[in-house]
């Protein structure tokens, strides 16, 4: 997505409340998956979820399709069933290009994700709300958004802060209203590192050649930098990097370490609220603020979930041959 134009917005007050944490967790599956490969993706999801719950904290989940074809669906109807865990949507697979696709087909799959989402339920027992859309590399465009509004999507995740912004905004760090949309943008944090900005977000670093110990240092300096303030933490993981080894270690120790500064930890949908409501005290958000509700009608056919997966074939065939990048 090409960088908008640049206006200065208002800075930042001073409070004295906690540091306010969002861990957004993409389920990477490449899009010519084998079984071992989705084992993978299950396997550091659980971990993550694992090493989050046992500190009695919480994220946000955003799955591809590609992913609810794997066993790591049964994992996410159980997030939803007994957790505070947020499960919200991405697209189709890893790495793909919505940009490159006409809006109804944007349509189409975006359609599809939210469907696939929502079944990660247990008819009778609860109802998943999808609350919002993070797209995959940050990519999208006018259309994708126009298609938010048809879903009636409350966020979408695909900002950078002073990095990718909607005009007007660029020094926005809190959620905000997009001009001309129903949804709320929300930037992922960034970081000035050796005199360039930085999205916080594990595989930058780990495309960049960077190590676990600079990705927790850069962590923790951006903590250290926003105590006092009134701005977010907002960190964009994904399984195949923080879901096992110096990654996740490096992530486990950041827990820790915003945990001794009284860190709140907060899901996407409650970052959100907390930006159009001015609250900043998280036990005094709507106790029903969490993607899981409980089920009032489960008629629906199971054909339908079925049916969902025909429409994105002829998309997945034109995305795979449109990428030429």
């Amino acid at each position: 997505m090409a960088l908008l134009p640049m206006i200065t917005t208002l800075g930042m007050a001073q409070t004295d409340e906690p540091p306010i944490v969002n861990l957004m967790i993409s389920t990477d599956v490449p899009p010519s998956r084998t079984d071992e490969q989705g084992e993978v993706t299950l396997s550091n999801l659980d971990n993550l979820k694992e090493n989050i719950t046992d500190r009695d904290l919480i994220a946000t989940i955003f799955s591809t399709q590609d992913f609810m074809y794997t066993r790591g669906r049964l994992l996410l109807i159980r997030l939803g069933l007994d957790s505070k865990f947020e499960l919200g949507m991405s697209g189709l697979h890893s790495g793909e290009k919505l940009s490159k696709l006409s809006r109804q087909d944007q349509k189409n799959l975006l359609e599809t994700s939210k469907l696939y989402v929502e079944k990660a339920r247990i008819c009778g027992k609860n109802m998943i709300i999808v609350y919002g859309f993070m797209p995959q590399s940050f990519d999208q465009n006018e259309d994708t958004f126009d298609v938010l509004d048809d879903l009636g999507l409350q966020y979408d995740a695909g900002f950078q802060a002073g990095i990718i912004f909607a005009p007007g905004h660029e020094k926005d760090v809190w959620p905000y209203p997009v001009n001309g949309h129903e949804f709320y943008a929300v930037p992922v944090s960034t970081y000035d590192l050796s005199g360039k900005k930085v999205v916080l977000q594990d595989s930058y670093f780990k495309d960049n050649g960077m190590s676990a110990s600079q990705w927790y240092d850069a962590l923790v300096a951006k903590l250290d930098q926003i105590q006092g303030k009134d701005e977010p933490l907002v960190i964009s993981l994904n399984t195949s990097i923080s879901g096992s080894g110096d990654y996740l270690d490096a992530l486990n120790n950041f827990m820790d370490y915003a945990i001794s500064k009284k860190a709140s930890f907060v899901t996407t949908i409650q970052l959100v609220e907390m930006a159009k409501t001015g609250e900043r005290d998280v036990s005094k958000l709507p106790a029903n603020l969490t993607s899981t509700q409980v089920c009032i009608d489960c008629e629906e056919e199971e054909e339908d979930y079925l049916k969902a997966a025909i429409s994105v074939t002829s998309i997945n065939d034109t995305s795979a041959s449109n990428s030429t990048t």
